[in-house]
């Protein structure tokens, strides 16, 4: 029954799985996501915010109607009708700008999706290394149950010590209690999921998520230029820039005075009078605040995008030399963790009575830590490798 316990507890995990569970447990919790849904909305009230302000004013109707005070005097009244315009290349200016800000949203849009899906990725990998923790965990915990149902018996048959039996029983306890507390993890994380979800519930999704991981594909190197070209907040920032450089012509085209036209039909006792009336607009000289702060925005949106893409590359090449340190040491345990000439001769030097019971746990926990470490290597490789793998 020992060596059971030792081969059961020691078997492989498996390394990695197909990725299309994977991806489509990914498309799900982007669908169903409703910061996407109120981002996409909130974005296109901007836009059509923008178009508005495009458009002419209302017309005005304006009704007058005066009583003469001397006696004898006709009483009159009169009735117009007028459009005020701004000048013309202003609307030009703010449809252009119009223009470049649905495509920075866009953009924009396009970079929330993405950390959302990075988000995502991580989250689920993270739950595949909490399943494989738990069932190497369990698997412990199943064989403590049952070393200790036997040292209880041996005890009781005075073949063993009651001192062993009561140490199975305290390696019992702490086998359940990591067991919990990895199945208190699980629950956190899939909270976590299921808000991502859009509230839905996602045992079913877990289920289908299982303890392996994605394969995924190597990346490739990527330059800044690269990454430039691929990343969409970097596209954002040059068309918030383009949409505030044509806010700025507006602005500047708002300080020419508008004009308005109207019609006039006044009629004063028996005689009428039809004709028309011109206006002009001043201009706020205080809008050259309005105009500089605008371009100030965009040259500040500009350079926060560089120290993003400067970032971003830093990250990617670190990440990068850490991925390759990372397999190496997987490739450095594997033939350890496989071996299992370590249990076979503790379990022989167990039954030959050379060790204790103690010591048959303290070297079992060696090799159990060392599993620990192999488990937790594959989840920081998995995880470095997702973020890699961010543009794909």
């Amino acid at each position: 029954m020992t060596r059971r316990f030792i081969i059961a507890l020691m078997s492989m995990l498996p390394l990695a799985a197909g990725a299309d569970t994977f991806d489509e447990i990914m498309s799900e919790v982007m669908y169903n996501n409703l910061t996407v849904r109120a981002e996409n909305a909130r974005a296109e009230a901007q836009v059509e915010g923008l178009y508005g302000e495009n458009t002419l004013e209302a017309p005005e109707v304006e009704f007058s109607r005066v009583w003469n005070t001397e006696s004898g005097g006709e009483n009159k009244w009169s009735l117009s009708v007028s459009q005020s315009f701004d000048w013309p290349g202003v609307y030009a200016a703010r449809r252009e700008a119009a223009r470049t800000s649905r495509s920075a949203m866009h953009f924009l849009r396009e970079s929330a999706l993405l950390d959302l899906r990075q988000e995502t990725r991580s989250l689920l990998i993270d739950i595949i290394h909490n399943a494989q923790l738990i069932e190497m965990q369990s698997q412990l915990a199943e064989r403590m149950d049952s070393m200790e149902m036997f040292y209880k018996k041996a005890a009781e048959a005075g073949a063993e010590t009651r001192l062993d039996y009561n140490k199975t029983v305290l390696e019992r306890i702490a086998a359940h209690r990591e067991l919990n507390t990895l199945k208190a993890s699980r629950a956190a994380l899939l909270a976590s999921l299921q808000s991502l979800n859009g509230g839905k519930d996602v045992t079913d999704m877990a289920l289908r998520l299982g303890a392996v991981y994605p394969i995924m594909p190597a990346p490739g190197i990527l330059s800044a230029e690269t990454i430039r070209e691929r990343d969409p907040q970097i596209a954002a920032a040059q068309a918030l820039l383009d949409a505030a450089k044509s806010m700025v012509k507006a602005e500047k085209r708002s300080r020419i005075p508008g004009f308005s036209i109207g019609y006039e039909h006044e009629v004063e006792g028996s005689e009428t009078f039809n004709g028309f009336s011109i206006g002009i607009t001043l201009p706020m000289w205080g809008r050259k605040h309005q105009i500089k702060a605008s371009g100030l925005e965009a040259e500040a949106a500009l350079m926060d995008a560089e120290m993003a893409l400067a970032r971003r590359v830093a990250e990617m090449d670190a990440d990068r030399r850490q991925l390759d340190a990372l397999r190496a040491t997987i490739d450095e345990y594997e033939p350890v963790i496989n071996d299992k000439a370590n249990y076979e001769l503790l379990q022989k030097a167990l039954k030959a009575g050379q060790i204790n019971f103690l010591t048959f746990i303290q070297e079992s926990n060696y090799f159990i830590a060392a599993r620990r470490d192999y488990i937790d290597t594959l989840y920081e490789y998995n995880l470095t490798l997702s973020r890699l793998n961010r543009y794909n």
